[in-house]
């Protein structure tokens, strides 16, 4: 095995890591959004709740890429039984 081509993919993996990383942050502070909207009074509420939801559910399936590509999941975000 050519080691060159193993470290052009062990970066291209890290950039595609980093990448969703990223993605993931971005879909995170529109989820700060949505809920600014629904603190607010709106006709619209169930709709926005709708969206914070699609959302929070891009943002998982994006940490899904992540664990299936092998990054580590941070010690401190684990669930946790008291």
């Amino acid at each position: 095995m050519d080691p060159q081509s193993t470290d052009a993919t062990t970066t291209s993996i890290e950039g595609f890591v980093n990448d969703v990383k990223q993605f993931r942050k971005e879909i995170d502070a529109n989820i700060v959004k949505t809920e600014a909207y629904l603190a607010q009074p709106s006709k619209y509420g169930r709709e926005m709740a709708l969206v914070r939801t699609k959302l929070q559910e891009a943002k998982m399936w994006a940490g899904k890429v992540l664990e299936a590509v092998g990054s580590p999941f941070p010690a401190e975000l684990a669930d946790k039984s008291n």
